[in-house]
C-alpha cells in the first residue's frame, strides 16, 4: 500500500510539473506541437475535476 501511495504521489508531482510548464508557455506564446495537445488534456482534465465537486 505504501508503494502504491508514493507512485500516487510522484505522479501528482509530475502532473503539477507538467501544469506550471504548461502555464509558462502558454504565457509566452511557445508552442510547440506538444504543447496545444497537452492543452486540452489539461482543460478536460480541469472540466472533469470541477463536475466531481
Amino acid at each position: 500500500m505504501i508503494h502504491l501511495e508514493l507512485e500516487r504521489i510522484e505522479a501528482l508531482e509530475l502532473m503539477g510539473m507538467v501544469l506550471a510548464h504548461l502555464n509558462d508557455a502558454e504565457a509566452v506564446g511557445e508552442l510547440s506541437p506538444r504543447v496545444p495537445l497537452l492543452m486540452s488534456i489539461r482543460d478536460k482534465l480541469a472540466d472533469e475535476l470541477r463536475g466531481q465537486s
